[in-house]
């Protein structure tokens, strides 16, 4: 269940709760009902009705041994209603650190430069912060092109391209930015 990216051990047992799942199941050994079950809640979790049973119904709290019938935790506090997994998650990481960067803040900036984010050292930490710190340039090539193609056409050059890139995707012109 923790390959989903943003499902760690904590999320994956409340998961396994309010499926009232064995919490050492495994998905390849799910049936079929228990799989649409779970990706029915993984899809969609704020429509994914609470058991009707709890897992722990009493409390042992009391010194004399009774067991204690206890409350279900209110709905305000599920933190299965707001999970946000794959896709949605990634957008919304990518999505704030972008805000960071628009903003000018100290951390968007450490984001654009590839650096650590964190106030960690940059000397022995800048090796994975490059690698794991990037913002994602689109549209955007290292590759220059060269003047003629193989039957000796003449392909448009690096400009003409820039700026058909520019025009497709409703930025002004390259010609106002080198007036």
């Amino acid at each position: 269940m923790r390959q989903f990216y943003g499902v760690g051990p904590v999320v994956a047992d409340k998961i396994m709760a309010r499926l009232q799942f064995h919490d050492q199941l495994r998905v390849r050994d799910l049936s079929e009902r228990q799989l649409n079950s779970l990706s029915a809640l993984l899809s969609a979790p704020s429509a994914h009705p609470r058991p009707s049973t709890p897992l722990r119904p009493y409390s042992l709290a009391s010194s004399s041994g009774e067991l204690i019938p206890r409350d279900p935790p209110p709905a305000n506090q599920d933190t299965l209603v707001n999970l946000q997994i794959e896709e949605d998650l990634l957008r919304k990481v990518r999505g704030d650190i972008a805000h960071l960067y628009s903003i000018g803040t100290w951390r968007g900036l450490r984001h654009a430069m590839r650096l650590p984010v964190r106030g960690q050292k940059s000397h022995p930490n800048a090796k994975s912060a490059r690698k794991l710190n990037r913002l994602e340039r689109r549209a955007y090539s290292t590759a220059t092109a060269t003047a003629t193609t193989v039957t000796g056409a003449s392909r448009p050059s690096v400009l003409d391209s820039l700026r058909t890139l520019h025009a497709s995707t409703g930025r002004p012109s390259l010609s106002s930015l080198f007036r």
